[in-house]
């Protein structure tokens, strides 16, 4: 063979072998993607009025209490947010001014918990009164008062309504707000039809806060919800400027792809899990205060444009880390899931704005034939965990909520079920699965293997968690 030819073969093979190389590269690179589905993603802004009535709506009580009679009772509507419907009665009251009662004794405290007519707004976490100023009451003027956190709000409907009673269970300081335009008619009305429906509760105390606990058995309904599940470059659209698209690197590391844009984004996305982290490093902490620090973590979670928004709640703020958690919430309750879909966690460090969040959201309930489930009184469930042994002292918190599980039938239904979770050193698990968990632990131990319980806390007391 001539030395032309072999020399023209082994060029024509190495451009053959570029090719695919650079065509492989092409299709890898997501900024290619990334053209094409930008002009399909319109972008919205914290000037949108949608975007900042939203924010009110995310920043609204997680649930409502009303006393009657001597019975505290959790008021709930089926297929409906009854704190939204409560501040939507309220929406057009207005606070005039604001002071400080100061720090009451537990006996006073307890005083205004139980006092009868009370209608009581709770939030999951700490509220800030600037935040709270902003966004419930429609037409509020801006109060000459310094800033404060809350986390409850009573209303007393015996009688004529004039103020707003703020309430921090932590501290258990009392504020107290007059009210002017107040007209209560819608609110009562509101009220006296929902009591009848209403879960009796008595509030008990965990750790720094108030808990509700269901003094009887309670029936709530399942419920079944279409899913949205958007791709990795969608979420890169989104949160990676359109100037540095065509700059924008994947890379594949194991079941995670990492796109990067230069040394200031990038995002790893799990395509097993869904989860996906966003990092921006020319992000700046935000201003002091709660007030500035709950905007900054909204804004993020807008960024996201999830099509699930509306049904999204404030339900953790942790100063220690700097974040704030986000929930869906399906009929006043939040929803969990094991791979947290659902959830968006917004945190802030001296470096970086942190995103945590699920390519796989809820949209819209679907029918289900479903019967309603029984979950037992809250005592039982207490008394469950702590014969399984935990102690009663290591519960922080107990609520109701319902659990994430994929559909049998369909893949793009997701079933919810209604149970209790319950928080032990920062964590939040079904009880079934404490109680599992336990056993394993006990099985573990019997069978001579080393284990580590999670209810191992020998500096906790034997005691119950006390009103």
């Amino acid at each position: 063979m001539k030395l032309s030819s072999w020399i023209l073969r082994v060029s024509l093979i190495a451009m053959v072998i570029l090719s695919l190389v650079f065509t492989s590269l092409i299709w890898r690179n997501p900024s290619r993607l990334e053209r094409r589905s930008t002009s399909n993603v319109q972008v919205t802004t914290e000037n949108d009025p949608n975007v900042k009535k939203m924010e009110g709506n995310v920043y609204l009580p997680n649930q409502v209490y009303y006393t009657h009679r001597g019975q505290k009772q959790l008021l709930f509507k089926a297929n409906a947010n009854i704190g939204h419907e409560v501040q939507q009665a309220m929406a057009d009251w207005h606070m005039t001014q604001v002071k400080a009662v100061g720090k009451v004794s537990p006996a006073n405290y307890e005083t205004y918990l139980e006092q009868d007519g009370n209608l009581q707004l709770i939030y999951q976490d700490v509220m800030s009164f600037k935040q709270f100023e902003q966004w419930f009451f429609s037409k509020q003027d801006q109060i000459k008062a310094s800033d404060f956190h809350f986390n409850r709000v009573l209303v007393n409907l015996d009688g004529a309504v004039k103020k707003l009673t703020l309430i921090n269970d932590a501290t258990r300081r009392v504020y107290e707000a007059k009210l002017a335009n107040v007209s209560q008619d819608q609110l009562q009305k509101l009220v006296t039809t929902q009591v009848t429906r209403a879960f009796p509760i008595e509030e008990k105390r965990l750790g720094n806060h108030e808990v509700a606990f269901f003094t009887q058995p309670i029936k709530l309904p399942p419920y079944a919800y279409l899913m949205d599940q958007q791709s990795a470059n969608y979420y890169v659209s989104l949160l990676m400027p359109s100037k540095t698209a065509s700059n924008v690197d994947a890379r594949e590391i194991g079941d995670s792809t990492l796109y990067t844009a230069g040394s200031t984004r990038r995002m790893t996305a799990d395509s097993g899990t869904g989860a996906i982290e966003f990092e921006n490093y020319t992000a700046t902490f935000p201003d002091s205060g709660l007030t500035n620090f709950l905007h900054a973590t909204f804004k993020g979670l807008s960024d996201l444009q999830m099509t699930n928004l509306a049904s999204m709640r404030y339900f953790q703020y942790d100063a220690s880390r700097g974040e704030v958690v986000y929930k869906t919430y399906a009929q006043g309750f939040p929803i969990f899931n094991v791979d947290q879909k659902g959830d968006v966690t917004v945190r802030y460090t001296q470096t970086s704005q942190e995103i945590n969040f699920s390519n796989t959201n809820l949209t819209v309930p679907i029918p289900t034939n479903q019967p309603a489930q029984t979950l037992p009184a809250t005592a039982t469930v207490v008394n469950q965990l702590v014969a399984a042994g935990y102690r009663a002292s290591q519960i922080t918190d107990i609520l109701i909520g319902y659990q994430w599980t994929g559909s049998s039938n369909d893949q793009q239904v997701v079933d919810l079920q209604p149970t209790y979770y319950v928080e032990m050193k920062g964590e939040y698990r079904d009880y079934q699965s404490w109680l599992n968990h336990s056993s394993e632990a006990s099985a573990n131990a019997a069978s001579g293997q080393t284990a580590t319980p999670s209810n191992d806390d020998s500096s906790a007391s034997e005691s119950e968690p006390t009103q």
